[in-house]
């Protein structure tokens, strides 16, 4: 099951005031690379204080995605999933509290990958909480419930929505950060007579200076082959892994063109499907070591930051278990 942090309340209480001592020790690794250690998951302390950096926020909000981009105190978020178990109600307070915790007030945009709940679930409730500027999605239509009453929010309350494909750009609030759309293609992924809803998530890749970040939302190999068709140059230093570690994507022909140095796996806490699966881990750990490979399951809240020149990563859970990292979850070790 993924982390109840509701059930912590009481252990949050008593571990806030050594948290705040903990969140000021920082470790850094060796090298240009660096690993940041932020000890205590119970309180909100934020990762990041640098807000001339650009950071990627990949949210421990259990199994589903939620990544908060920020810079110059300006931020958007990618994703706003909830939980693939109805019932339990973390990864929205996941997300409220991260974002309450550096002070959001505005997102300059909410973009959604696709259309599955643990990407939109709460998408609708961060429109109602957040001035947000505009709402991105590729336009796939889709006949859920959680989809349908999306669209019907965005057209009652008349929000800014714009549809996005490969080779259109992201409006970036950051003057030197560029937001390039690589997937999905113009006519889209079919499976069938419908278009694929993984297939067809949108696929960022985001540049700041010398550094790149490649976002793959839950696309799969069929979309890592479209966008190898492309030609688009996709050598990232930061992956987010696609799918939250399914063996479904990431194949070796894609990571060969992507050659990561950081992997972001974005997983719940023995989730029902087993992710990461042992397949991508494998193919990950042929490019980088298991101290450069994360996954909330394990580090909670991980931060990617770049001066566009350096890179770091800072982890909510202290201290970083590279043991654990390549280690299926179905128990299955690399």
């Amino acid at each position: 099951m993924a982390k109840k942090r509701r059930s912590k309340k009481s252990q949050r209480q008593i571990k806030k005031i050594v948290s705040l001592f903990l969140g000021l020790i920082v470790v850094i690794a060796v090298g240009f690379f660096g690993v940041e250690y932020m000890g205590g998951e119970s309180s909100l302390v934020p990762l990041v204080t640098d807000e001339k950096a650009f950071s990627m926020h990949v949210i421990d909000m259990g199994q589903g995605d939620s990544l908060l981009l920020s810079k110059d105190g300006k931020y958007a978020l990618i994703d706003a999933g909830e939980t693939m178990s109805p019932g339990e109600r973390e990864s929205r307070d996941a997300i409220f509290d991260y974002l309450d915790s550096l002070g959001v007030k505005r997102l300059e945009f909410l973009l959604l990958t696709h259309q599955d709940y643990d990407h939109i679930g709460s998408a609708i409730d961060v429109l109602k909480k957040y001035d947000v500027g505009v709402v991105y999605d590729n336009g796939v239509e889709h006949t859920s419930k959680t989809y349908e009453n999306l669209m019907t929010y965005l057209v009652e309350e008349d929000v800014n929505y714009k549809v996005v494909r490969d080779g259109d750009r992201i409006s970036s609030p950051w003057g030197d950060v560029y937001i390039e759309v690589l997937s999905p293609p113009q006519d889209l992924i079919y499976a069938g007579k419908k278009p694929d809803v993984n297939e067809n998530s949108i696929v960022l890749k985001i540049t700041y200076g010398e550094v790149t970040y490649l976002l793959t939302g839950d696309a799969e190999d069929k979309a890592e082959e479209y966008i190898l068709s492309t030609a688009a140059n996709i050598d990232a230093d930061i992956l987010k892994a696609g799918h939250h570690g399914s063996s479904s994507s990431s194949t070796m022909d894609f990571l060969y063109r992507v050659t990561p140095d950081v992997v972001v796996i974005s997983c719940g806490e023995d989730n029902d499907y087993g992710h990461p699966h042992i397949e991508p881990l494998e193919n990950f750990a042929k490019f980088t070591t298991a101290d450069k490979i994360f996954r909330t399951d394990i580090d909670g809240d991980v931060v990617v930051t770049t001066d566009g020149k350096e890179y770091s990563v800072k982890v909510r859970n202290s201290p970083h278990d590279a043991s654990k990292i390549l280690i299926s979850g179905n128990g299955v070790k690399v």
